[in-house]
């Protein structure tokens, strides 16, 4: 009997992090093995970024067409077509899947992809179908699927998710959204602005709890704008379908009674990962409620074995294909890779919000208080925000003993300007130093600079204050 054959890696799940660690092994001519159970592309493909800023693209043009007016361009009457966007949505997911994410793409860079779910046997072999694959290495890149709360009744109404919405033959025309955190905020201002009606649900009095509060309640304002309505507050206790077919939800705002009927209901209350059907623990891998535990190289506890993207608890896309090609960095060149630190995170909504290391709450948990502060500036005084006719926008430095830990800004192309200032916040740059660096104008980036200037300046007047008067001559 022929031996089998023993790969350098085996790759289980070829979403976002494991097509990275895939197309990276093979360039380094690594003997890959990748296992997909689904469709390649995984999350950001099907259920995630790709549908959701199609949307968003989408939903902006059509804001930018009811207000083109108060840029002395008449359009006449603003007519969305809810199913041609629908159905570009369809069409950009199949573009990519047919391009970058397409499997004989990673076939022919000699890549051996399998179908099927896999499983651990040990921590140096992997088992698809039924046959026994031996492996130097292991990167689980399984991903995760959406979280449904603890309610009453929320299985048996059978929501929607981001997993399951684009599947829908057409847009919801009326829905209520359960969750006000990234996915649920671009979603609710997506789905309003092309002509469906959204009623956005969640716990808190503001949106995006994990963001800068003043940042958010600007974006709050903004939905409202736009025709979302925002319930605060608010614990949703039973979910029940009802005679008409739509969704009953009862529960407490602020302490009152609430309930009311809605045509379907979407979750989006945060995302659990998958490793259930793996085996995990006959390997000895420890995980959290978050996912797999790795250490600062992506390794699990069984070290042959690495995790990255979402079911290491590493949320976002291009954490995850950074972890996932610095995994087989790491293979290749042991000691040599290390995942992603600082990474920048951005709320796709209109305007965008962006974040780049701690905001002003982490800094306080981190820091003593007497190092940390907050720099403001608002983008009212921006001069491109005036030419452009932005919605109210603000930016934010996060200072620790004079360095920048952390910056965040609500502006129209928020993501594009906040990734240049991430190196900054890595190197835990001067604050006084970084208002010697140069920006183009006018662009929103000019205002970090404008920023950090009027902080440098207000030192160095107080500095001068303490100097004595140099006489006039």
């Amino acid at each position: 009997m022929a031996r089998a054959k023993k790969y350098d890696v085996a790759i289980i799940g070829l979403g976002s992090a494991g097509l990275t660690a895939a197309s990276t092994a093979a360039k380094l001519g690594l003997r890959v093995l990748a296992v997909e159970r689904g469709r390649a592309g995984g999350d950001c493909l099907w259920g995630g970024c790709v549908p959701s800023k199609t949307l968003l693209a989408s939903a902006r043009v059509a804001a930018i067409a009811r207000d083109a007016a108060r840029f002395g361009v008449t359009t006449g009457e603003v007519e969305v077509d809810p199913q041609a966007v629908w159905s570009r949505i369809h069409e950009v997911q199949e573009q990519i899947a047919m391009t970058d994410d397409n499997i004989e793409h990673y076939i022919e860079m000699g890549v051996d992809v399998r179908e099927g779910p896999a499983r651990l046997v040990g921590a140096r072999a992997i088992e698809v179908g039924g046959q026994r694959f031996p492996t130097r290495k292991i990167i689980i890149a399984t991903g995760s699927r959406p979280a449904l709360p603890a309610i009453e009744g929320i299985e048996s109404v059978d929501p929607l998710t981001t997993d399951t919405l684009w599947d829908l033959p057409e847009p919801p025309a009326e829905l209520t959204i359960l969750g006000a955190g990234p996915s649920g905020v671009e979603l609710a201002q997506g789905l309003q602005r092309i002509g469906a009606k959204v009623t956005l649900i969640h716990r808190r009095d503001r949106i995006l709890p994990r963001h800068d509060p003043a940042l958010a309640l600007m974006l709050m304002e903004r939905l409202a704008e736009d025709g979302v309505r925002l319930v605060s507050n608010a614990e949703i206790e039973e979910v029940q379908q009802v005679e008409s077919g739509s969704t009953m939800l009862t529960g407490l705002v602020a302490g009152e009674e609430l309930s009311f009927e809605t045509d379907r209901l979407l979750v989006c209350c945060g995302r659990q990962p998958n490793f259930e059907s793996l085996d995990i623990e006959g390997v000895g891998i420890d995980h959290g409620d978050r996912g797999i535990l790795t250490d600062s190289r992506s390794r699990t506890s069984a070290k042959s074995v690495y995790a990255v993207g979402d079911v290491a608890g590493r949320g976002n896309t291009h954490t995850a294909g950074f972890d996932g090609a610095m995994a087989v960095r790491d293979i290749a060149f042991p000691g040599a890779g290390k995942r992603a630190a600082g990474v920048p995170d951005v709320v796709f909504s209109d305007p965008e919000l962006a974040t780049a290391g701690l905001t002003f709450a982490e800094a306080l948990e981190r820091y003593p208080r007497s190092r940390v502060e907050r720099i403001e500036r608002d983008l009212a005084a921006s001069d491109r925000s005036r030419t452009d006719g932005d919605p109210p926008g603000k930016i934010v430095l996060v200072s620790a003993g004079g360095r920048l830990v952390g910056t965040q800004l609500l502006a129209p192309g928020a993501g594009e300007a906040v990734g240049g200032f991430e190196a900054e916040v890595i190197a835990r740059t001067k604050i006084t130093k970084l208002s010697g660096r140069i920006e183009a104008y006018p662009t929103r980036a000019f205002e970090f600079q404008r920023a950090a200037g009027d902080r440098a300046l207000e030192r160095a007047a107080r500095i001068r204050s303490w100097l004595p008067r140099i006489p006039s001559r």
